[in-house]
């Protein structure tokens, strides 16, 4: 396992660094989205309110959970809540865990989830290496453009399952 005291690993110059040393990574993180795809912004002619209804009341979210490898959105798991440290280890050792060698830098954020010691142990048996993003860095993570494009993606193709955006995706 490594700590990001340098940001040099996961910024761009630090992705093909990590190349240059043998490692290819894998960012893995998750996204929710919101059961409604209701704009927030309106049109109205100048002085008039935008009406519309939208309620303040939450409602079910559906959770992504993806890996971003060589450059494509792998291993996309849809479901309905949030991730806990169960689901994620879970698709971890299902999903991505059968795919990693010694060659990958499996790079993840501060969630709680992904601090727990089985989730070590599973990416320590592929022979992967572990890194913490820095807190609070989410610019370092390139799957969060791919998740900003899916729900943009969504916003616009109403008809549109999110499952089948999620596999019309790369």
């Amino acid at each position: 396992m490594i700590c990001a005291n340098g940001w040099w690993i996961v910024s761009a110059v630090g992705a093909a660094r990590s190349r240059q040393l043998g490692k290819r990574p894998v960012h893995i993180d998750e996204c929710g989205f919101a059961s409604s795809t209701a704009r927030r912004y309106g049109y109205a002619p100048k002085g008039q309110r935008v009406e519309g209804l939208v309620s303040g009341h939450r409602r079910p979210r559906t959770s992504l959970l993806a890996a971003r490898m060589d450059g494509r959105l792998e291993e996309p798991l849809l479901f309905e809540g949030t991730c806990d440290t169960a689901i994620f280890n879970t698709w971890l050792q299902t999903r991505l865990c059968p795919r990693l060698t010694a060659q990958h830098l499996v790079i993840l954020d501060h969630a709680t989830f992904h601090k727990s010691p089985e989730t070590a142990q599973l990416i320590a048996a592929t022979g992967a290496t572990l890194l913490f993003l820095p807190p609070y860095s989410p610019d370092f993570n390139p799957i969060e453009q791919d998740f900003a494009a899916l729900k943009k993606r969504r916003e616009y193709q109403d008809q549109t399952t999110l499952d089948g955006i999620v596999r019309g995706y790369h």
